[in-house]
């Protein structure tokens, strides 16, 4: 987020419970990797039905310590969405409502920096909700996966076109797919490309 909106909000949003937020993270060193999963893949339309969050701290991935959260089966889940990540209605029965997960998150998140494999398509839904709900945008800094990963080919192997499928990626880095298409599974093995990036950078 550009540092004047960050300025605006926190001065919207200073005495709120969000108020944490809109300042800088003290610590570079701590980061959380974050994956959603949704009904659909248009950001306009698309309902959460589940989101995890991962630390990671001074290159560490502390994967004991991430939140995993479930939403109750939103109208628009179907059986298209269901084969990608396989959350069924019966398996979100204990589901949070959206206010709930979102105010879990956002506590968890803190003002660390975000970390993700298409991090703008989570952020788009979660800054929908979270704009109708709390009046804000999730303020955090962001880093995309991809861009690190193409920085590092075009620096290293400058004549190569980048691969830049999930799987295609995380073998290219020696990193095992954690629950392909889990919030979990994906937040965790974007956890851990992070820190190969940066090791290897």
């Amino acid at each position: 987020m550009h540092t004047l909106k960050r300025i605006w909000q926190r001065h919207r949003h200073g005495d709120g419970p969000f108020s944490h937020m809109f300042e800088l993270p003290a610590d570079a060193d701590e980061l959380v990797a974050i994956d959603c999963e949704t009904t659909g893949l248009d950001v306009r339309r698309a309902e959460l039905v589940s989101v995890a969050a991962v630390p990671i701290s001074h290159g560490r991935v502390r994967a004991g310590a991430a939140l995993n959260l479930h939403l109750q089966a939103p109208a628009s889940l179907d059986a298209t969405s269901i084969r990608i990540h396989r959350l069924r209605p019966v398996d979100l029965r204990e589901g949070g409502d959206v206010r709930r997960v979102l105010e879990q998150l956002l506590a968890f998140i803190d003002n660390r920096p975000l970390v993700g494999w298409c991090l703008s398509f989570d952020m788009a839904i979660l800054n929908r909700y979270t704009k109708t709900l709390f009046g804000f945008e999730i303020p955090n800094r962001r880093i995309e996966l991809s861009n690190l990963y193409q920085k590092r080919l075009r620096h290293r192997q400058p004549e190569q076109v980048a691969d830049l499928r999930f799987e295609q990626v995380a073998a290219d880095l020696g990193v095992p797919v954690m629950g392909r298409h889990s919030a979990r599974g994906d937040a965790t093995t974007a956890a851990l490309m992070y820190t190969r990036l940066m090791e290897k950078s």
